[in-house]
């Protein structure tokens, strides 16, 4: 009965596909390891049956160089050819990143990595250490040795798998580290990479010592730590970062080959820790691009479905022209509850598949757990119950679409660097949540931002009509210069509270840009408020999710006071100018029984702040 309902789960999943809009199918991919073949014999023609175009498999540095400069390929072949012959193409990961060794059989193998034996042994200097000194299993990537001899395993590894299975492989992945992501690595709350060499190109650079940063930073505490250089330190490692990746992706292009580069969830409480802002510097290097998410936050299992379309869009943004989502759920299955996992795996696909440059999916972490150290095989039930259904398009509105764009700043989220007000992450919900909220609403066409679009000037800034900050508290005063000028050549601005109230190393500015959003002085509240709204009365409850209640303010002359606190007239916590509106409170993370209330005033009073388009553009 079961393989009666995956087969016709595939069947319908396969209509949708093909009834949708795209002309091409999107490519799906499932990771698949060495034992999963090994143990299956069935299992290729079930994927393949089921609607998988690609396997996702990875090639150790470990098993074709395990002796210096003797290359030995053949211990894939069997594989390989196996999921090729089977119909399906291939992805591979080129993993040099020091990935812990998992054997044909799925057992880890103690003290071995997938980077080879002989470079620890003869070069025990070469690889990364954290800020306490010890050694760590990543590769030290700016190491002219290591760049000489990983760029060798690449080009040989490119050359030799694209002659034997010409037209069947999308892409090689760059591997730097255990996870495959663009980033560095992490054990615990030890950042990478701290090494003597390191250190010493620092110092020469910037003429002091790499800073150690070994605390959280909460904004609910109120003024930090400053640190600085701590936005040098975050420029330091991301352009070493980028510098090995695009060494490596040019590596891979040389064969005519495309090159993949993974990335972490970003606008999380680890940014900081892994440089995932190294994304807004990649889009010149890497020709397919994979946001992936594991449905966790370091503290607890998410099951939250917007944040692969969520950041799909931010990719599209800073202009990786193709994208695919990876969804996994190894961390789930390990406390065995991938079963409540997998719809929410099957609506994340599918919403991310509606957007214009995401090319396909990849799954995996669907592997049982067999026991401490040991990898099963895939499980086939929860395989069959990965059904995409594309979501359905809306009709376009007769009249042409608002533009925003909304704000996600890496320098925010570095600056609060394990970041858990209340318990969660208040900079990253914000952003998020007015995501979701406006790109809901039929007459917005809503995109995150990042830095880099504003600092270059990039064409799709000049396409808004308007920007959204929520709730950046820490910015570089770049950022808000570009932001200023965008207000005064025509566009019109909005802050949900906090806007660049400290700079790029956490330093206080007292400065919400109150200059353009008309903010005379402002006082923190921590209880509650009533507030007289067009003549109707809206209440802010004291709550977990805001860390905070609100800021009243007190508007400049010739500003608008659009929320009026009911036991001071003069003040409250919406302010209106030319083009620009604050708000002295998050209205997108109420989450009481007025919730409603304040997420419908949100949208209304953004569309109503928006420059209203003229006929003929809007007939265009």
């Amino acid at each position: 009965m079961k393989k009666i309902i995956c087969i016709a789960a595939f069947l319908f999943s396969s209509i949708a596909f093909a009834n949708s809009t795209s002309s091409k199918a999107p490519v799906s991919s499932i990771i698949l390891m060495p034992w999963d073949i090994k143990q299956d014999i069935n299992l290729l023609s079930s994927i393949k049956n089921h609607g998988f175009s690609h396997v996702t498999f990875y090639l150790n540095w470990s098993d074709i160089e395990d002796q210096k400069n003797q290359y030995q390929f053949s211990h894939y072949h069997k594989y390989l050819d196996a999921i090729v012959g089977s119909g399906l193409s291939l992805i591979l990961v080129l993993d040099m990143g020091g990935r812990s060794y998992l054997d044909e059989n799925g057992k880890n193998i103690p003290d071995t990595s997938t980077a080879p034996a002989w470079i620890y042994k003869d070069h025990p200097d070469l690889v990364m250490k954290n800020f306490s000194g010890d050694y760590q299993w990543q590769l030290d990537f700016t190491d002219d040795f290591i760049q000489k001899k990983s760029t060798e395993f690449i080009e040989k590894t490119v050359h030799h798998f694209s002659n034997r299975y010409p037209g069947k492989i999308l892409g090689f992945a760059v591997g730097l580290q255990e996870e495959h992501e663009i980033k560095y690595g992490q054990t615990g709350y030890q950042w990478r990479d701290y090494k003597e060499s390191t250190q010493r190109d620092f110092s020469k650079k910037y003429g002091i010592p790499q800073p150690t940063i070994n605390y959280n930073n909460n904004i609910q505490l109120g003024p930090q730590k400053i640190e600085p250089f701590l936005h040098t330190h975050k420029e330091y490692r991301e352009n070493r970062l980028r510098d090995a990746t695009c060494l490596y992706a040019k590596s891979i292009q040389k064969s005519g080959a495309l090159a993949m580069g993974y990335f972490a969830e970003t606008f999380t409480s680890h940014d900081a820790i892994y440089a995932t802002g190294v994304v807004e510097k990649l889009t010149d290097c890497i020709d397919i691009a994979v946001i992936d998410f594991n449905f966790y936050d370091g503290y607890k299992l998410v099951p939250d479905t917007d944040v692969l379309p969520t950041l799909a869009n931010y990719m599209g943004s800073l202009g990786y022209k193709q994208i695919m989502v990876g969804a996994y759920a190894e961390v789930w299955e390990r406390q065995k509850k991938t079963h409540e996992l997998i719809p929410v795996i099957n609506s994340t696909i599918a919403q991310a598949l509606s957007q214009v440059n995401v090319i396909g999916f990849e799954v995996g972490g669907l592997q049982r757990q067999a026991t401490a150290g040991q990898s099963a095989t895939i499980d086939k039930e929860k395989l069959c119950a990965i059904s995409i259904q594309p979501a359905r398009d809306n009709p376009t509105p007769a009249r042409k679409k608002s533009k925003i764009g909304i704000l996600g700043s890496t320098t925010n989220f570095y600056v609060w660097h394990g970041e858990r007000s209340a318990g969660r992450n208040t900079h990253r919900d914000a952003l998020f949540a007015a995501y979701k909220i406006l790109s809901n609403q039929p007459e917005l066409d809503v995109h995150i931002i990042g830095e880099k679009n504003l600092l270059q000037d990039d064409s799709i800034i000049h396409s808004l009509d308007a920007i959204l900050v929520p709730h950046q508290a820490a910015l570089p005063q770049s950022i808000k210069s570009k932001l200023t000028t965008y207000w005064k050549n025509g566009g019109a601005l909005i802050q949900d509270m906090r806007l660049g109230e400290f700079d790029e190393n956490g330093k206080p500015t007292t400065d919400w840009m109150n200059d353009v959003f008309g903010i005379s002085r402002l006082k923190w509240k921590n209880k509650g408020g009533v507030f007289l709204i067009n003549g109707e009365v809206f209440r802010i409850k004291p709550s977990r999710s805001l860390y905070t209640s609100y800021a009243s303010i007190t508007p400049r002359e010739g500003y608008k006071l659009l929320a009026t606190d009911i036991l001071q007239p003069d003040s409250g916590i919406m302010v209106r100018g030319e083009r620009t509106l604050a708000f002295g409170f998050m209205p997108q993370l109420i989450e009481d029984s007025t919730k409603d209330a304040w997420r419908k005033l949100f949208v209304r009073e953004i569309m109503s702040v928006i420059p209203k388009k003229t006929a003929a553009v809007q007939t265009k």
